[in-house]
């Protein structure tokens, strides 16, 4: 309900959070989710594990987060796909080769329903509380930390294909990926992108 988005916006603002040593304080109301990093935060403790552990060669899958460890077995990169947005889950738009380095992907094409013929995905605009309509299907984040990168796909997603794509290139060692609804891809400077599909 419209009255129920608007009554709820001026909870959403990072200003009104007050840390004190160990303590946070919110205003009544207000929570945090943490959901936009849960992810990457395990799957990079995962990965430390592991390594920790002698483990020399893995490929970690958490479902649009993708981290690895070294290389494959035969001493090959990783091939990792990123899915296309408008076709099944085990269809990629293009192959990536990865080594020590996580993808992770934000999109609106996993995590949505259909009202009146309307796609309401999840990520959400939170000057209009409702699911961000900027001409984008996708964001990948190429990096080290894929605590990082679940951040930044999101984010990424939220600013838009210009302004997200500014933002990938004042950071360093962070490359990006954005595909637009009509599958156009856009790629920051670094990404390598595997000639072959097969």
């Amino acid at each position: 309900d419209d009255a129920d988005i608007q009554a709820a916006l001026p909870l959403v603002d990072y200003t009104q959070i007050k840390v004190e040593g160990n303590t946070v304080t919110l205003p009544a109301g207000m929570m945090i989710d943490l959901g936009g990093i849960a992810k990457g935060y395990i799957a990079d403790e995962l990965a430390a594990f592991l390594r920790e552990q002698g483990v020399t060669s893995a490929d970690l899958n958490l479902g649009g987060n993708v981290i690895t460890i070294g290389r494959k077995p035969d001493g090959t990169a990783w091939r990792i796909g990123v899915q296309n947005p408008h076709g099944s889950r085990d269809e990629s738009i293009l192959i990536l080769n990865l080594v020590d380095a996580t993808v992770v992907t934000s999109g609106n094409y996993e995590r949505y329903f259909e009202l009146d013929g309307v796609r309401y995905h999840h990520i959400l605009d939170p000057e209009t509380g409702y699911p961000v309509s900027n001409g984008l299907a996708s964001v990948s984040i190429i990096t080290q930390s894929s605590m990082y990168a679940d951040a930044l796909s999101t984010a990424c997603y939220v600013l838009g294909l210009e302004e997200g794509m500014a933002l990938i290139e004042e950071l360093e060692d962070v490359e990006a990926i954005f595909i637009t609804e009509d599958l156009e891809i856009h790629y920051s400077p670094g990404v390598v992108v595997n000639d072959s599909m097969n």
